[in-house]
């Protein structure tokens, strides 16, 4: 883990990460996020909360629209998060943790509600890529 965060390229180095609220892996992605701070002596904010969305697989295989319509509505940022990400410089970056990408619609989705809420930038960093 400490290879995967001294080898990535930054153009500018996270100041803090936020993690993904995940149906299938809830352990697995908060304390992956956890780790990654902890490790590369970042902040943890926390995770982003879960308040709609369709059910998990209701996109799978529709076209972007539906897949997109998905997790539209997903995701918010609660107080505790965006109280920490107020504490953050204006340009400091925020590392946005998932298990999981296949359209890239979640990530999107949930660095728009973390970018809406005050984040400088967003860095997505998932463990798997679906194709």
């Amino acid at each position: 883990m400490i290879r995967v965060l001294a080898d990535w390229p930054w153009q500018r180095r996270p100041a803090a990460v936020v993690a993904v609220p995940s149906r299938t892996r809830p352990r697995l992605v908060g304390s992956l996020a956890r780790r990654l701070a902890r490790v590369g002596r970042l902040h943890f904010l926390g995770e982003l909360s879960r308040v709609g969305g369709a059910a998990p697989g209701a996109g799978a295989g529709g076209n972007a629209v539906h897949r997109l319509a998905a997790v539209h509505d997903a995701f918010s940022v609660g107080d505790e998060l965006a109280a920490g990400l107020a504490q953050l410089a204006e340009d400091e970056p925020v590392l946005l943790v998932d298990d999981l990408t296949d359209t890239g619609w979640t990530l999107t989705v949930a660095a728009r509600e973390l970018r809406m809420a005050g984040a400088a930038q967003v860095l997505p960093f998932t463990l798997a890529v679906q194709a």
